[in-house]
Order: structure tokens, then sequence, then C-alpha cells
């Protein structure tokens, strides 16, 4: 059953798919209800997808362009029942560049330091999409700005969470959308999450997808994490559809 093999692979790759943006929703219907994006300043014209493009018409953007660094994230984590699958179409590939990253939080979680995991079991983060995120990343010199009507507040779900279905334990924390971890005060909020992060984020526990026209990738947004990798050039047009599910 392809639901079993997502869960087990956690990303996996469907090479050649012929998919207009309904089809593509149809497939997507398969694997659970739909979760509209909250981001009101949504272009696309059917509202259960979301549009990641550099490409512009008559002056105009067409979707979300995807920023030109980092930030490893796992879709909607800031809302109060995080979504099942993400299901990403590549409609137009740049000849370079444009990847997706993805770090395995099972093996993030399964290979952290056993006295840090254990101080942290239990414990409760913030998660949202503010004003915070774009402070952290004007920090380090990245020009994000997200729309007031596209901001959301916090909620808080376990910095360790447990997937829904397969009951395994994996890092939910990420840099993009985590503002601090309850409980601890701000310094060692901020020194444990950089310490989480950069160890889910190791090499090793990465895949970096290279994608080929029409591929169909899907991801489990509760065992990983993921990122464009910020290499996009503005004159290399690249056009993804984003489709997100619910448990």
């Amino acid at each position: 059953e392809l639901e079993q093999l997502i869960l087990k692979h956690q990303v996996v790759v469907f090479r050649d798919q012929d998919l207009d943006p309904l089809q593509q929703i149809a497939v997507c219907k398969q694997f659970g209800e739909i979760e509209p994006h909250p981001l009101k300043t949504n272009t696309c014209p059917y509202s259960e997808m979301t549009i990641v493009s550099n490409v512009s018409e008559d002056g105009e953007s067409v979707g979300y362009p995807g920023p030109e660094f980092e930030l490893w994230h796992s879709d909607m984590c800031y809302s109060p029942a995080p979504p099942k699958f993400s299901f990403l179409y590549a409609e137009r590939v740049p000849p370079v560049g444009g990847n997706t990253l993805f770090a395995n939080c099972y093996a993030a979680y399964d290979t952290l330091d056993p006295q840090i995991k254990e101080f942290l079991e239990g414990k409760l983060a913030l998660f949202g999409f503010s004003e915070k995120l774009m402070e952290r990343c004007r920090a380090l010199g990245y020009p994000l700005e997200i729309a007031e009507e596209d901001q959301q507040s916090d909620v808080s779900h376990p910095v360790f969470r447990k997937h829904p279905i397969t009951q395994r334990k994996a890092v939910f924390v990420n840099w993009t959308h985590t503002d601090s971890i309850l409980g601890v005060d701000e310094k060692q909020s901020a020194e444990l999450l950089d310490l989480i992060h950069r160890h889910t984020t190791r090499s090793d526990r990465v895949y970096s997808h290279r994608y080929r026209p029409r591929d169909l990738i899907v991801w489990d947004n509760s065992s990983t994490l993921h990122t464009g990798d910020g290499t996009v050039a503005i004159d290399r047009p690249r056009v993804m559809r984003r489709v997100v599910v619910r448990f």
C-alpha cells in the first residue's frame, strides 16, 4: 500500500507523472482530506493548492518564491493539528539548482545525546509563523518578509513528538517555526534549539532531491524536515505545485 510505503521511507518519489492541477488534487485526496494552506495571500486558483515559483507574469509573482537561503521546517507545524503528507509536483524545473533537502527526524531523535533527550522529554515548544521568524532571519542577514495577514500565532507541540500512526518518536522542533522551548529560560532555549537543529540537519541524515520534470514527491511531515537549497536563479524558471493532506 502506498501510504505504508511513505510511512516506512518518509520521502517517496514518483517519476514521470502527467498530472494537471485537478488530477494532482484528486490523487492527494486518496491519502486524506486536503488541508487548505492558511496563507491569505495564496494566488493559486485552487484553494487546495499552493504554488512555489520564481516566475512572474505581467509583473506579478506566480505563487510564492522560495527563499534564497535554507529554511528548515515541516509544513504547517504551527497549526494546532499538523498535517500528514505533503505532495510536491515539479511542473517546471531549472537545469541546475532548486533541490529540496530532507532530514530524517526519527534518526535525529534516536541518536540525540541521552542527557539532552532526558532533559527535554515531555517538554513543549512554541511554534509560529510571525515577526519572530523575520527577526531570526534578519539577524543572519536573510531578507524574509511575511505579510501581516499571513502571520500565524503560536501553538505548542512536544519537542519530541510521537508519530500519530507509527507511534515512533521524532524531533519535531525546527529552525523556521519553533520560537522557544517552554519551561527553560530564553538563553538555554535558544542554545538547545540550535544544538538540535545542527544535529538534525547533519549531512548523514539528509537526502537532497534533484528534480526532473513531472516528479511527484511525497513526504511525511511528522518524521522529516525539509528546505529548499536556496540555489534557484531568477532567470531559471522553477514552478512547483504543493498539496497537503490531514491525518
